[in-house]
């Protein structure tokens, strides 16, 4: 997933070895929370598993669809 688009996110070499994670969670990587939606957790598990706000987890899902449905046309 292309995530330079996602505008939660930022890429920095100082946090997670340059994954991408949210600006306002720079400890998080984006790439974690879309792993869980994927294997069935819910946001709400998500959000509360990591303690980040739910709106960033539906943001992730969000993105993820656009970018899968654009993908697939």
């Amino acid at each position: 997933m292309d995530w330079s688009k996602f505008d939660l996110a930022m890429v920095d070499p100082r946090y997670m070895h340059g994954a991408s994670v949210f600006k306002e969670e720079p400890r998080m990587p984006v790439q974690a929370v879309l792993d869980n939606l994927d294997d069935g957790m819910s946001p709400d598990d998500v959000a509360n598993a990591y303690q980040i706000e739910l709106r960033l987890v539906t943001g992730v899902k969000q993105f993820a669809e656009s970018q899968r449905f654009a993908h697939s046309v």
